[in-house]
């Protein structure tokens, strides 16, 4: 073996103890900010429901839409009175999902309320075990949940639930994420994978079953307009929970419908996997 080929397989053993050490100083950095963010959690969630009063608003939005489907069976009207009256001031109880997301909510009027929340939690658990993300995205995901807001997301059963859920199941298993658009405040995260055919399929599903309720479609887009304080950016807050399922997605190395790019420390350097023979070195032409 020459000089030169022991040079390079040292130095590939260098690189690759240094990609080791990094890798464990990672994994342990996110072992303990994941760790510290869940104690915090804990702790958050017993002042929360021991002193503020959080008991007494979980499943709150949940029967905010359970309120507007069951008066929409009835009679018609979906949205309060006031929302349709021009210019109004935000408040509990005002209906913001266009009328597509009917299709979801009308079932849960039928079900268990328990349902409401197994339903997402169990596809976001599934995406979860599909993708493998590394340890810093939970790390991640533990210290944007120490936010109040993001928990009583979950507690109150937002709708939003079914967005994380979807979004996750197309990281992971490349259903269409333009679902994702039944809460269009939130757009720019139903544009994910938007180069498949898929994508477009789920797009066009969902202007056919918009076509049931369009007259109430097109009224909803006023009243969306006229909330305030927000007009369309009502929502936008909850942006960094909704997107966690697109950090999994690029956190994670196992292969997936959706293409990454491939990891700097995943490139092969030829010499490791050819113990024995000439390094791999591409031959530069010259002139003749």
């Amino acid at each position: 073996m020459s000089d030169e080929w022991r040079g390079l397989r040292q130095g590939d053993a260098m690189r690759s103890s240094a990609r080791a050490m990094r890798k464990r100083i990672k994994l342990h950095a996110s072992i303990l900010v994941g760790s510290v963010a869940a104690v915090l959690i804990v702790i958050e969630l017993a002042i929360g429901f021991s002193q503020l009063g959080w008991g007494r608003d979980v499943g709150v939005d949940y029967r905010i839409y359970m309120d507007a489907t069951t008066r929409w069976l009835s009679d018609g009207s979906y949205f309060l009175p006031r929302q349709l009256a021009g210019p109004y001031q935000l408040q509990m109880g005002d209906v913001f999902y266009p009328p597509v997301a009917l299709w979801l909510f009308v079932p849960f009027t039928l079900l268990p309320a328990v349902l409401w929340w197994a339903v997402p939690i169990a596809i976001t658990a599934a995406a979860l075990e599909r993708l493998r993300p590394p340890s810093w995205t939970i790390a991640v995901s533990l210290v944007v949940f120490l936010c109040p807001k993001y928990l009583e997301f979950v507690f109150d059963g937002n709708p939003g639930m079914y967005l994380i859920a979807a979004l996750a199941a197309a990281a992971a298993w490349g259903t269409p994420a333009s679902l994702v658009l039944f809460k269009p405040s939130l757009f720019p995260l139903a544009l994910f994978g938007m180069r498949s055919r898929g994508w477009w399929y789920g797009l066009a599903a969902l202007a056919v079953l918009s076509l049931p309720v369009l007259p109430l479609t097109l009224t909803w887009v006023p009243v969306v307009l006229d909330v305030q304080p927000g007009g369309l950016t009502y929502s936008l807050l909850d942006l960094p929970v909704c997107a966690l399922p697109l950090l999994w997605w690029a956190g994670s190395t196992r292969p997936g419908p959706i293409a990454r790019r491939q990891q700097a420390s995943d490139w092969s350097f030829s010499p490791t996997r050819e113990a024995s023979g000439p390094p791999n070195v591409r031959e530069i032409p010259t002139a003749r």
